[in-house]
């Protein structure tokens, strides 16, 4: 899966979150162009949480209607990768090996398991290889969408 670019939910959830209209335009850009050019994957985990952060009761970004409609455009727009069995036990590792919070480790564990060389979030040390798996933070003034 070389050029594919696993997005975490982060990144797609500032494009609905006007409090920094930077990050929001940015997440905007990045999430576009890696969509336009077939390059943007989402895990099944990614799709979950999207929902529960952009329609929480605190802050609510989306009614629950718009955040299934964004979900079903997500869905058609972008290689999709489910979260198996091995991937949870990965995690699990990632957990042990990494100290990664468990969610964190089932992201990195959807990379590294599908081979998927990049993950892009601001959840993760920005410019890091674990296992192979590069995390990068594209919200950041230095990036550039390659």
């Amino acid at each position: 899966m070389n050029g594919k670019i696993l997005l975490d939910t982060n990144i797609l959830v500032y494009i609905y979150d006007p409090l920094d209209r930077k990050k929001q335009d940015r997440a905007i850009e990045i999430v576009d162009k890696l969509i336009r050019t077939n390059r943007a994957l989402i895990s099944t985990q990614v799709i979950g949480e999207f929902f529960m952060a952009t329609t929480r009761a605190k802050r609510q970004l989306l009614t629950p209607a718009e955040a299934l409609q964004r979900m079903r455009n997500y869905l058609a727009a972008c290689q999709v990768v489910d979260v198996t069995q091995l991937i949870s036990l990965e995690a699990i590792r990632g957990v042990e090996t990494h100290k990664f919070w468990f969610w964190d480790a089932q992201i990195w564990a959807t990379a590294r398991l599908n081979q998927i060389l990049e993950v892009y979030s601001e959840d993760f040390n920005s410019g890091s290889i674990i296992e192979g798996v590069r995390f990068t933070n594209p919200l950041t003034d230095d990036f550039e969408l390659p």
